[in-house]
């Protein structure tokens, strides 16, 4: 068994902690991992790619257009990577934009969600848009959106490892006094996916 997932976003949002929870709960369950991770300026909310490979895989970078899943927190960051992509890939996208700033100094564009969409549909039908960030402002905090986000993934992907797992993993490493608010929003982004299971998975 070997899958390829690759988590890309903007710094803040979260993308490492992403690739801590799904390697921490693969390991759980028994299987071979191997993260990696390539960024620039994080902090200043510059482009964040992560790897996590799992099972039967030995070099820690997925190679081009071999993503099995791609995570992409941020809209625009999924085209910047769109070449680890193939036509069986699945993308979960979270539909909130953050504006960089060289499009609010009026030297750049940020393109449309439906451009971005249809762009990535052109690689592959699997795409999943989802506004997650709100779903974890339901749940108490914006900041959630990555672990939304991951109970969407055990949703709508068949991972080799459970729910349970994750729980275990989140109780283990996030801080006590938000251990619960990610639960929730672990459980909200899981429970979402039930109501909105998309034919193209």
């Amino acid at each position: 068994m070997k899958l390829n997932i690759v988590i890309v976003g903007v710094g803040g949002q979260g993308a490492l902690t992403t690739s801590g929870i799904l390697a921490r709960a693969a390991m759980r369950a028994g299987l071979n991992v191997i993260t990696a991770e390539t960024h620039g300026m994080a902090q200043r909310g510059g482009s964040v790619e992560v790897h996590v490979r799992l099972g039967d895989v030995k070099a820690p970078l997925i190679p081009e257009g071999g993503a099995d899943v791609m995570i992409a927190l941020e809209p625009s960051e999924a085209i910047r990577y769109a070449k680890f992509l193939n036509n069986k890939s699945v993308v979960i996208l979270n539909t909130r934009k953050i504006i960089p700033p060289s499009v609010t100094a009026g030297t750049g564009t940020y393109p449309e969600l439906d451009e971005i969409l249809a762009e990535l549909r052109r690689i592959t039908p699997r795409v999943i848009a989802v506004n997650a960030s709100e779903i974890a402002e339901k749940a108490g905090n914006i900041l959630a959106t990555n672990v939304v986000v991951v109970g969407m993934l055990l949703g709508y992907f068949p991972m080799p490892f459970k729910l349970e797992h994750v729980e275990e993993v989140i109780r283990e490493v996030m801080p006590d006094k938000i251990v619960d608010l990610n639960l929730k929003a672990l459980k909200m982004g899981y429970e979402a996916t039930k109501s909105t299971q998309p034919s193209a998975v």
